[in-house]
């Protein structure tokens, strides 16, 4: 999707602000009209009210109730319908979703904070906790030939993540972005077809 300049986020102190890595996640997302999308870790819901006004059914969730807030907030003042829940992942997720995207914590730490803030970039001792998990879950959540679409780091352990999601679905990179410290990648996943492999 292209960065739409007429939508306005405004942002919280205890939620993640939409960075390289965000805008990455929204330049690589494809969402047709009428298609139902998720938007994991939604943070300010930067994404998923790009994808309102593209057309889709969007559903956005947070493990963060002050992110929960403020997507709300955020597709209200856009005047777009965005079904907003608090969750842990998929925990409190239901149906199936053509199109799901997250740009989850992924910066290696062994801090064990119960910060929002710190929270939202923590993905446990080596980057990977919450991306593992979310991928174990994840194709369960998909339609038939839906897609998911995700920001890897290479601050992470990036080939221990993409060997576990050899299991369930073809990983394509889609396009990375170089920092002076660390390199960001655009990922798609879509599901293997494993009747074929029967």
């Amino acid at each position: 999707m292209k960065l739409d300049q007429s939508i306005d986020i405004d942002t919280s102190p205890d939620v993640y602000d939409p960075n390289e890595d965000s805008y990455l996640l929204l330049k690589i997302v494809e969402i047709r009209e009428g298609e139902s999308f998720l938007e994991m870790g939604s943070g300010t819901g930067l994404t998923a009210i790009h994808a309102a006004k593209a057309g889709a059914k969007v559903t956005a969730a947070d493990v963060n109730p002050s992110a929960v807030n403020c997507t709300r907030r955020n597709a209200l003042k856009n005047s777009v319908s965005v079904r907003v829940i608090e969750s842990d992942l998929f925990q409190n997720v239901e149906g199936l979703f053509d199109v799901i995207a997250f740009n989850p914590p992924y910066l290696a730490s062994d801090d064990t904070t119960t910060a929002w803030i710190e929270r939202s970039w923590s993905g446990g001792s080596d980057g990977t906790e919450t991306s593992g998990k979310f991928l174990n879950e994840a194709w369960k959540h998909l339609a038939p030939n839906g897609r998911i679409y995700m920001i890897l780091s290479s601050l992470g352990s990036l080939r221990t993540l993409l060997r576990m999601a050899k299991e369930h679905y073809r990983s394509t990179m889609i396009e990375e972005e170089h920092m002076f410290f660390e390199s960001i990648f655009a990922y798609r996943f879509d599901l293997e077809n494993l009747a074929a492999d029967k």
